[in-house]
């Protein structure tokens, strides 16, 4: 069913925000694991999905970061970052990731290797991201990471997705969506 809810004017508007994440939520997205280390030496993971191409020269890619999220400090002060583009079948990675956790690499120790500037960098994947830190912009309750590429890896893998609140892949997300 379609539903029209109008934002007008230059007054700040009062969005219903399980609405507007409903609304975001229509658009079908892939899913991504983005490292760093802390300034501690302590590895921070988190999933993602508000990945995006920003320009090709430079090489620049974007993601953001809620600036309350528990690993907000350790990606705010870092000067490098991979990204990495999840395959259709590392939703349980993902879901691993997404959730808070002392040590999140302890369970997928084998998965990992050393990629730039020591971050930890996910052996497989549908393509691989290593940036420094190109600048950063706060915006509304995020800050939007600009990454320079530094490296990349692309591989022939189905991607994950996630669209209307559900992760999996194309076909999947396409059967449920009937």
């Amino acid at each position: 069913m379609y539903s029209w809810a109008p934002i007008t004017g230059d007054a700040p508007q009062t969005v219903d925000a399980q609405r507007f994440r409903k609304a975001l939520g229509a658009f079908p997205t892939g899913i991504c694991l983005v490292t760093t280390i802390a300034e501690d030496g302590k590895r921070e993971g988190m999933t993602i999905n508000s990945f995006a191409s920003v320009s090709l020269e430079p090489p620049l890619i974007l993601w953001s970061i809620r600036d309350d999220a528990r690993s907000s400090d350790a990606f705010l002060t870092s000067r490098t970052f991979v990204l990495s583009v999840l395959a259709a079948d590392q939703a349980e990675l993902a879901m691993h990731f997404a959730k808070p956790a002392p040590d999140k690499f302890e369970r997928y120790e084998e998965a990992f290797e050393p990629g730039i500037g020591a971050c930890p960098r996910l052996k497989r994947s549908v393509a691989t991201y290593e940036c420094s830190v190109y600048s950063r912009h706060q915006e509304g309750d995020h800050t939007v990471l600009l990454g320079r590429v530094q490296a990349f890896s692309v591989a022939d893998h189905a991607p994950l997705m996630f669209h209307a609140g559900k992760m999996g892949s194309m076909k999947e997300l396409a059967t449920a969506a009937g």
